[in-house]
């Protein structure tokens, strides 16, 4: 069986994408699966890994369109982050430059259980397993542990205590000099260190990893792009800021409540998740 992935998204905003018409199927055929979109998610597996081509999956929900970078040859998992509806999924081939051409197409209609599943799968920036050493440092810190907020405080005290802030990289990020950048959280858990993103996207795969739903929340610190994480425990959703706790060294926080911000007093703004 095929490992599959989970890619990070690039906004439509964010990219330069002339779109043209489709072109014939090649005899072995893309594949976009979508018997998996009950489950918050689904698959692409085109191509072979020999191909140089550039390639995009383009998810399109209410008229706007989220665009990933897909790898030919690898089965690919995409979340349906828009939770339910009709979706229409485009795998595109690049022609030249920001020109790309749609190879399939195809729509679904998803309904899921509960619109919090796509923020329970693994993805390219929150990637786990139950089984690699995200999911067992997690299973390990919520040992014991039947509330969702005591695991959530737990993971919050290890990652506040054990790391710290890549100030190279960090500067290099701010300057423009780090795209395309997207999280190892096995890489950041093993290191411990990074930048904003990658404690975010670990705190986000560590609180997944126990069915606790989490999401990377990006926008604006005090004017500076900043990313945080969204977790949702007792029926709401609430802020966390694992930055702001590694600085303070905050390992006091004995309850849920102790690790949540308020955006609105402490000058977040644009937040998207």
């Amino acid at each position: 069986m095929k490992k599959v992935r989970f890619p990070a998204a690039f906004l439509s905003f964010l990219l330069v994408i002339s779109l043209i018409c489709p072109v014939s199927a090649q005899a072995a055929g893309p594949v976009i699966d979508t018997s998996t979109a009950s489950d918050g998610y689904f698959t692409v597996d085109y191509g072979s890994a020999a191909q140089q081509t550039k390639m995009k999956v383009g998810v399109t929900h209410d008229g706007e369109t989220v665009f990933y970078t897909y790898v030919p040859g690898e089965a690919s998992a995409y979340a349906f982050m828009e939770g339910n509806g009709r979706y229409t999924l485009t795998l595109y081939r690049n022609v030249r430059g920001t020109t790309y051409k749609a190879v399939t197409s195809t729509r679904v209609d998803v309904q899921m259980d509960s619109p919090l599943t796509p923020y329970l799968v693994s993805t390219g920036e929150i990637t786990f397993s139950l089984e690699d050493t995200v999911g067992q440092k997690a299973a390990a810190l919520c040992a014991g542990k039947t509330l969702p907020g005591a695991k959530v405080a737990a993971i919050y005290r290890y990652i506040a205590g054990n790391f710290s802030y890549d100030r190279a990289l960090g500067a290099k990020a701010s300057q423009g000099l780090v795209v395309n950048y997207v999280p190892d959280t096995a890489k950041t858990l093993e290191s411990k260190k990074g930048i904003c993103y990658d404690f975010s996207a670990l705190f986000a795969a560590m609180c997944r990893s126990q069915g606790i739903p989490c999401a990377v929340a990006k926008g604006y610190l005090n004017g500076q792009y900043h990313a945080w994480n969204m977790v949702y425990v007792n029926g709401r959703w609430s802020a966390v800021d694992m930055t702001r706790a590694i600085a303070n060294h905050d390992t006091s926080a004995a309850t849920f409540a102790d690790c949540v911000i308020s955006l609105s007093a402490n000058g977040y703004t644009g937040m998207e998740f």
